[in-house]
């Protein structure tokens, strides 16, 4: 086995700085645990004890509203209400629009449809203004895209099944919490050192001479019954190639072989998005932070799609009399983010977050964080291609796909497509 790397660095899009006492995430900050594949992971890689939870105690994730923080309402998973006495005193939503969300079990439900967006299925089940409110900042800001082209199958099958099996969001999603409280486990967890923690670990638990960082792959190419893997210092044959990349960055290396594979595989659109740490003095922070954090919906106007109070989410993560934010930037509906320097974005920042949270003076520490086509949009017809991309790779065999963008997205997904890809690859001929 050999893992080629184009980065000096292993981990991608993970990737945790220790900086002045702080410990920050530039990318992912978290694994949902209700997906399990990314913890027995760690667990395989003898990690248990570093499992750190989200803080059990201040969960509350707020939304703006006419330049106003409300909490979501208690019991909400997924803009989904499982109690309806917070919905019904939330400020989050008019009273037409509560009663609308609540009355979601008497919807009917619809045969399965080939496809539908995330947008259409939320006003169908939940109604336009909890779609605004809830559903468009939260799922659509999961993926930095747009509800109205990202499909509900590709990104929240789990909301599909859930209306197929019980003909409500809501009673299934009362049916799962109950489930998931009888488990009494966190929704997210990370390590405590930060998801670095999982890289490095990986990397460990490999032969040194199986790695090669600082290697990217110019070419594939076919030799009889195997493959070349050619980079820029030397060409390695393999039995079998497992392409690991993101769809746009797999397709120049594939369309020598398969120039229908590579289009496929290129119409696949990735955002650019971008994150601004800020870390402050607790007292210059006048809002509590007594939460996860903070979601934008479009409406607003502004450029920023949500913030996490870090500091709050996971222990260890600031020093007691500092907190640390990580402002989001960028999506669909934004694609000039980018273009701003790191001055421009930071303020940008710190203008929209000060009357939100009652920011006093600059921050300590600041670090911007871009990901430029980083992040996969799972539209519509998603299912569809992927079906026609697996047909094009069988008729090549030895070599694989996988990767965030194709079938999953995501960590704990994304580990657990990369497992069974390599479950393939060993029992190959």
């Amino acid at each position: 086995m050999l893992v080629l790397e184009a980065s000096a660095r292993w981990g991608g899009v993970v990737q945790t700085v220790h900086e002045d006492g702080l410990v920050l995430e530039t990318g992912p900050d978290a694994m949902l645990a209700t997906k399990p594949d990314g913890v027995t992971l760690v667990r395989a890689l003898g990690l248990g004890d570093r499992i750190v939870p989200t803080n059990p105690a201040l969960r509350t994730v707020y939304v703006v509203r006419r330049g106003v923080l409300h909490p979501m309402p208690e019991g909400m998973v997924l803009g989904v209400p499982t109690r309806a006495f917070p919905v019904l005193r939330s400020g989050l939503l008019s009273w037409p629009a509560k009663l609308r969300l609540l009355a979601e079990p008497l919807v009917a439900s619809r045969s399965p449809e080939p496809d539908e967006s995330v947008a259409r299925f939320a006003r169908r089940r939940l109604g336009r203004e909890a779609w605004e409110r809830l559903a468009d900042p939260l799922l659509g800001g999961i993926h930095a895209g747009d509800t109205e082209t990202l499909s509900i199958r590709a990104t929240f099958p789990r909301l599909v099944e859930l209306e197929a099996r019980h003909g409500s969001l809501v009673r299934g999603m009362r049916a799962m919490v109950a489930e998931r409280t009888a488990d009494a486990g966190a929704a997210f967890v990370s390590l405590a050192g930060g998801l670095s923690e999982l890289v490095d670990a990986l990397v460990r638990a490999l032969p040194g001479d199986a790695l090669r960082a600082s290697a990217p792959a110019r070419a594939i190419e076919r030799t009889g019954d195997g493959w070349r893997v050619v980079t820029g210092a030397e060409a390695i044959d393999a039995r079998a190639v497992v392409v690991a990349l993101p769809a746009p960055r797999a397709h120049p290396l594939v369309g020598p072989l398969d120039r229908a594979l590579a289009d496929e595989l290129a119409a696949i659109p990735f955002e650019s998005t971008a994150i601004v740490l800020l870390a402050f003095e607790r007292a210059a922070v006048a809002h509590p932070l007594d939460g996860y954090g903070l979601l934008v919906p479009r409406a607003e106007g502004g450029r920023l799609t949500a913030c996490g109070f870090f500091s709050t989410k996971f222990p260890g993560r600031a020093p007691a009399d500092r907190v640390t934010l990580r402002a989001f930037l960028g999506s669909r509906h934004d694609r000039t983010v980018l273009d701003l320097d790191d001055e421009a974005m930071v303020a940008t920042a710190l203008r929209e977050l000060t009357p939100l949270l009652g920011l006093r003076g600059a921050p300590g520490h600041v670090r911007v964080c871009r990901w430029p086509e980083s992040t996969p949009q799972m539209e519509l017809g998603h299912a569809d291609r992927v079906r026609r991309v697996e047909e094009r790779v069988r008729a090549l065999p030895g070599l694989y796909l996988t990767g965030a963008g194709l079938r999953v997205t995501g960590l704990p997904d994304t580990i657990a497509d990369a497992t069974a890809t390599a479950a393939r690859v060993l029992a190959g001929p």
